[in-house]
């Protein structure tokens, strides 16, 4: 199915739009179909340029219909500045048993960062400053940090003059979202949430792919690095309770070389059934080795299986696949990227877990999703196949 700004999809595609430049799923009206959020940080109206806004269709639509929401009229930085949609998420910020929907962006014109979120119940969107600076890059996720039973929402961003941090907005229950708080950690250009050691609490990892980004205090590995860090009562925003891996971690496989990009997808998922959510991670930039052949930014991703321990969390084991390996067929060539995007889940309902991979770069920019399944077989899904126009760069974003 191929869904786009056409028929009854609210808006008209036009050049620039970016429409499906992140997506979210949920439940946003209670009828147990899914819905979708998509974002569109090029979307113009009448008068601003830059704009942008999340589309809600409705899985009682199939899709094709729905509503979208933008930044508000009033605000003083001036409403056609944000980009909203640049990244987009759900979750059930207010307790009502409805998700909602959260966007941001990246702001333009020293605006600075954006985030809006909408209450399913009212459909009411409210509008928060982000950052003072304008970004580069921003991701976010939802989750219950602290175990109140009201979902919260973390967001990582790099602002424009290369400096990354991570921010909180915890609900305040019926009334939503109200400010942010500085996670102390590093952060990094993606995140991904979920209860890894399942006590009740979510927990996130962000992807920091660019060592130079994360804050000295915190370090950076070249290369590229994943880190976790725990929910507690409190949150998500004092020091502590983190975890950090690269290919400089021991037993993870490969080595730690400039470029490599590792986190710079990321995803939360229970891989081999032990109830402990793992890591799925995307190396885009690294080369790839096969038969003696190396091509440059061919691209890999990590399996990182974890494992719960009284402190936190501990790596059980790693595995690294490249195409020419772990039963990805083809090899890697020059500019592939094969990890440009990662997710995982049981898309075949018989309790097992598969994996997507993109490789936004294969085949000069056009793109390919790999669907490798838990027995190690892969399926490559092509842009013919995808109903895609040329150069589209497919697996760009995927989610599940």
């Amino acid at each position: 199915m191929i869904i786009s700004q056409s028929g009854t999809v609210p808006g008209s595609p036009e050049p620039g739009d970016r429409f499906g430049a992140d997506v979210a799923y949920g439940d946003v009206d209670g009828d147990g179909l899914t819905d979708l959020a998509v974002g569109s940080p090029g979307e113009a109206d009448s008068v601003y340029q830059q704009r942008g806004n999340v589309t809600v269709l409705t899985g009682s639509s199939q899709l094709t219909q729905g509503s979208y929401f933008t930044t508000a009229d009033d605000d003083p930085r001036g409403p056609g500045l944000a980009r909203l949609g640049t990244a987009v998420a759900m979750g059930d910020i207010t307790g009502d048993g409805l998700d909602d929907v959260v966007g941001v962006g990246l702001g333009s014109g020293g605006s600075g960062g954006w985030l809006v979120w909408r209450d399913s119940a009212t459909a009411k969107a409210s509008t928060h400053r982000l950052t003072f600076e304008d970004l580069t890059h921003v991701d976010v996720a939802a989750g219950d940090f602290n175990g109140d039973g009201f979902d919260d929402v973390a967001v990582t961003t790099v602002d424009r003059y290369g400096q990354a941090r991570a921010y909180e907005y915890q609900s305040a229950g019926a009334t939503g979202l109200t400010h942010a708080m500085a996670i102390q950690m590093g952060a990094g250009r993606t995140v991904d949430a979920g209860d890894i050691n399942q006590d009740g609490r979510d927990d996130i990892v962000i992807g920091q792919p660019d060592p130079a980004e994360v804050a000295p205090a915190y370090g950076g590995t070249t290369g590229g690095q994943v880190t976790v860090k725990l929910g507690q009562d409190y949150g998500l925003y004092y020091r502590g309770h983190t975890t950090t891996f690269s290919q400089s971690t021991t037993n993870v496989p490969g080595d730690s070389e400039t470029g490599d990009a590792m986190g710079a997808s990321v995803a939360l998922r229970d891989l081999n059934g032990d109830k402990t959510l793992d890591i799925v991670t995307g190396l885009p930039g690294q080369d790839s080795t096969v038969n003696a052949v190396t091509n440059a930014d061919a691209g890999s991703v990590l399996l990182l299986n974890l494992s719960s321990t009284p402190e936190g969390i501990a790596l059980r084991d790693a595995t690294g696949l490249s195409q020419g390996t772990g039963g990805i067929g083809g090899g890697g060539e020059t500019g592939d990227g094969l990890g440009s995007a990662v997710t995982a889940g049981d898309f075949t309902g018989n309790g097992t877990t598969g994996l997507v991979l993109g490789a936004s770069g294969e085949n000069n920019g056009d793109g390919t999703t790999i669907y490798r399944t838990s027995t190690g077989t892969a399926t490559f899904i092509s842009k013919t196949a995808a109903g895609v126009p040329s150069g589209s760069r497919l697996g760009t974003v995927l989610k599940s």
